[in-house]
């Protein structure tokens, strides 16, 4: 899922995009753990834990104890899963009371809605993108309350170098005039409450496998 991010002109727009985005928020004391699920273009500190690299775990079975965890890093990571509702609900399982969520994901009422990229290889399928307002719902449920809050990329989705430089006017007018048309928001979460009561929908699912609760073994320690 690193590919479309990496090796393609829009892709790599949008991941300097969200990296200025983590760059600003994360910062991690000596005392703290914090860790990040895929997406190996981002990295904002050496103090992450990265998954898959140095822990082997998928986002909707982390494999670290329930509030484990001072700082979680999502970057489009739910949206990959097989099942987004189930991996926030885990966000919310192994992160401690105040302990903090940085998520980025693709808003599809933007003009990226009728992209060809959401096929589930470059980009998440659509139906795993929830709209903003969906997503601060979920949320919500979940015990999260919102820190901070970023709309990034206005452009629509080209696939030519000569193209983006053609609609960069639209960051500007849209940042000013329409930012939920954003293609990308990025939000700071803070969990404030210390239990999780999973959302009704995933209840079944919950009960079908078992949830992690060992700590996480880092490869090579």
């Amino acid at each position: 899922m690193n590919n479309w991010f990496e090796q393609t002109v829009m892709g790599q727009y949008v991941a300097q995009k969200e990296r200025q985005f983590f760059q600003k928020h994360v910062c991690i004391a000596d005392n703290q753990q914090a860790a990040q699920i895929g997406q190996a273009w981002l990295r904002p500190s050496e103090q992450l834990i990265y998954v898959p690299d140095d822990v082997r775990m998928v986002a909707t079975e982390m494999a670290w104890e329930s509030q484990s965890l001072d700082m979680l890093l999502l970057p489009h990571s739910h949206e990959y899963s097989d099942s987004p509702l189930l991996a926030l609900t885990e966000a919310a399982r192994v992160l401690k009371h105040g302990g903090k969520l940085i998520v980025t994901g693709f808003n599809v009422s933007s003009l990226w809605c009728g992209s060809k990229w959401f096929d589930g290889k470059r980009l998440p399928h659509k139906e795993n993108c929830l709209t903003l307002p969906q997503f601060k719902q979920q949320i919500q449920n979940l015990g999260f309350e919102i820190e901070y809050g970023q709309f990034m990329v206005y452009v629509p989705p080209v696939e030519q170098e000569s193209a983006l430089k053609f609609w960069q006017f639209l960051e500007k007018a849209g940042d000013r005039w329409w930012p939920q048309c954003a293609a990308v928001y990025g939000l700071v979460l803070v969990k404030r409450m210390a239990g999780v009561t999973p959302l009704p929908e995933l209840e079944e699912e919950l009960a079908e496998q078992p949830v992690a609760l060992t700590i996480a073994r880092v490869e090579g320690k």
